[in-house]
């Protein structure tokens, strides 16, 4: 058995850190600049905010001298004891029973709800599990439950291979083209359809403000050469939380979800500069009211699934 494998083992067996408690006003600010960055009104002073648009709010902050090299803090209430890792986000289901609200006093609780580990191609896998509750004068408003996948720093995959020599470069340019033609022609097939269709492009402005908002300071959002260099990535990552929020936003001018449940995975990074596509149906496959599949797709990939139950669906 692997040195990972048993540290993850002993983790899994006997790490279970208390609640963890934040309370504060879901103010104004954060979510005006939300509304501005992804171009849509914002709620006024008691308006509801919109499906995960919490995760801008009761962020932990970090004093530059807590954090790790790659911009994760070195230790925290729900983070596992491990010295040597990288975090992935992997997804969740967020349950709403009433819209939180501009204004709103809140309580987020926050525990660890399980621990698991799992061997990956890449190596042993720690998956945890955080739960979150957000209440409002004793009423619960929101239930989040997100999947965290840590693994060691020295099973990240390796650097991507060098650049073709100029006699092959030619080849490389068509399999793009031919790759990028293939795309289009998705695209197209999915506009036959009548899936609703819209498309998002993150730039390196676009992916720092979103950083800001959320006191988000892992590397591979605004660092090129860290991301390339150390956590092997070819371009800056698109935050994953980011991505789903897009489908989210998708899916509300579509649905009106006040109350419900969205439950999403993010299955592939998606690249600033890429086109993210985000297409939706009905989740049976057949007109319905009220559930709503949605998917984000970028470079061939899918790299995000929703799917949203408003509790009049």
């Amino acid at each position: 058995m692997s040195v990972a494998a048993t540290e993850f083992e002993e983790i899994a067996a006997s790490w279970r850190p208390g609640p963890s408690v934040t309370t504060g006003r879901l103010e104004s600010g954060p979510t005006e600049k939300l509304a501005a960055l992804l171009g849509v009104p914002a709620p006024g002073d008691g308006g509801p905010l919109p499906p995960l648009w919490h995760e801008i709010h009761l962020r932990d902050t970090v004093g530059m001298d807590a954090l790790g090299a790659d911009g994760h803090p070195r230790s925290g209430a729900l983070l596992p004891p491990l010295a040597d890792r990288r975090r992935m986000f992997g997804g969740a289901t967020v349950e709403l029973t009433a819209p939180l609200r501009v204004g709103d006093e809140a309580v987020r609780t926050s525990q660890v709800a399980d621990v698991r580990i799992r061997e990956g191609r890449s190596g042993t896998l720690l998956l945890v599990t955080e739960e979150h509750r957000w209440t409002v004068a004793g009423e619960e408003r929101l239930r989040e439950l997100r999947n965290i996948v840590y693994r060691r720093a020295a099973d990240v995959g390796a650097p991507a291979p060098p650049r073709p020599a100029s006699g092959e470069a030619s080849k490389t340019a068509q399999a793009a083209q031919t790759s990028q033609t293939a795309r289009s022609r998705e695209t197209a097939r999915v506009c036959q359809t009548d899936q609703p269709l819209e498309t998002r492009v993150a730039d390196e402005r676009y992916l720092f403000a979103y950083s800001a908002l959320t006191y988000n300071l892992h590397r591979i959002h605004y660092d090129a050469a860290y991301t390339r260099e150390v956590e092997h990535h070819p371009a800056l990552v698109v935050h994953g939380p980011l991505l789903v929020l897009w489908c989210a936003e998708h899916a509300r001018r579509q649905l009106a979800v006040a109350s419900g449940k969205i439950v999403y995975r993010l299955t592939s990074p998606a690249y600033v500069g890429h086109e993210v596509a985000i297409t939706s149906k009905p989740a049976d496959g057949t007109p319905a009211d009220g559930t709503l599949t949605v998917e984000a797709t970028s470079q061939g990939r899918t790299c995000a699934r929703m799917t949203v139950t408003t509790h009049g669906g």
